[in-house]
């Protein structure tokens, strides 16, 4: 990596901040196995600042009911209250994949 290249972090970090509103609304995807659903979202309460700020949770089973795709909403109140979502929610067990 070049000196001028910013690291992954930083280039999330402005990735977010010129495409979103702090604090505002900021949703996540989360594919993950159908008995981790509770726990992926149970992850994420405590990283966003409490229940309060958790604004909904839609889901949709796979075809064959392998996986479930979670759209979670919440208030993120800072671009570092995202990229702590983020780290936690790829930790939990049974979780695919994080957009």
């Amino acid at each position: 990596m070049s000196a001028s290249d910013p690291d992954p972090l930083a280039r999330a970090r402005a990735l977010l901040e010129a495409h979103h509103t702090f604090p505002g609304p900021f949703e996540f995807r989360v594919v993950v196995r159908p008995l981790h659903r509770s726990t992926a979202v149970t992850a994420v309460v405590p990283a966003v600042g409490g229940s309060e700020a958790l604004l909904g949770v839609d889901e949709r089973p796979s075809a064959q009911g392998n996986f479930v795709s979670l759209r979670i909403r919440v208030r993120a109140e800072t671009v570092d209250t995202v990229l702590g979502v983020y780290e936690v929610i790829r930790k939990v067990e049974g979780v695919l994949t994080v957009m």
